[in-house]
């Protein structure tokens, strides 16, 4: 588990604490380039209607203050989470 903020314009800010189950390229329809991850979010402030825990995605260049909750158990895959899902064609790491 880590805990990092999300430093963007439309976001809340504060912290958030999840699992993290995938980083990968994304590729928008118009070509641009961006690395996501796939977060399942476990508390923490949060912009969505979705109760926690909520597997969100983020901007990595976005995350801010990531820090490794080591004193916490580990956690297991979320139910939503697919290692298969055609998304990840360009993975750069999942569990």
């Amino acid at each position: 588990p880590i805990e990092f903020e999300y430093s963007l314009e439309d976001k809340i800010r504060g912290k958030r604490v999840g699992n993290p189950h995938a980083i990968f390229y994304f590729i928008a329809e118009t070509g641009e380039k961006s690395i996501k991850v796939h977060i399942v979010q476990t508390s923490g402030v949060f912009d969505s209607e979705k109760p926690f825990p909520s597997f969100r995605m983020f901007n990595l260049e976005n995350l801010v203050g990531v820090k490794i909750l080591e004193e916490t158990e580990s956690f297991q895959t979320h139910e939503e989470y697919n290692p298969d899902w055609e998304g990840y064609e360009h993975i750069i790491a999942k569990i």
